[in-house]
């Protein structure tokens, strides 16, 4: 029998962590992150905790002036690559943790394919 991993968004219980998986690590759920993600951004709005159109160096250590913003991001015209620069084709995100996101997020800048807002093209930041 294989195993599954879960995540669990919020308990009132400490954290549990079964089969080798790290507290640390990010997990890779897929186009699960897709209704997820659109879900928090639209009540995040909402609720006055971010405007969709909030830059993205307000969240992550990009450099300031990229242009890219939740909006950008949500909607797939934030002009980046289907997969970042240096990571596995098969399993980007394998081994991905806080550290990879930092190094990515400061580079996002260099691969960008085109302006921001313009034409939708799909991406997995």
């Amino acid at each position: 029998m294989s195993h599954v991993p879960v995540c669990v968004l919020s308990s009132s219980r400490a954290p549990q962590v079964s089969h080798g998986h790290d507290l640390d690590r990010f997990v890779q759920i897929g186009s699960l992150t897709k209704p997820l993600t659109g879900t928090l951004l639209v009540r995040l709005a909402a609720a006055g905790t971010l405007q969709l159109d909030d830059p993205l160096e307000r969240f992550l250590p990009v450099p300031a002036g990229t242009g890219i913003t939740l909006r950008h991001l949500a909607e797939h015209t934030a002009a980046l690559p289907r997969v970042p620069p240096r990571l596995r084709r098969l399993a980007p995100y394998a081994d991905f943790d806080a550290g990879a996101l930092d190094s990515v997020a400061q580079r996002i800048d260099s691969f960008t394919t085109g302006a921001t807002g313009g034409k939708e093209k799909y991406s997995n930041p």
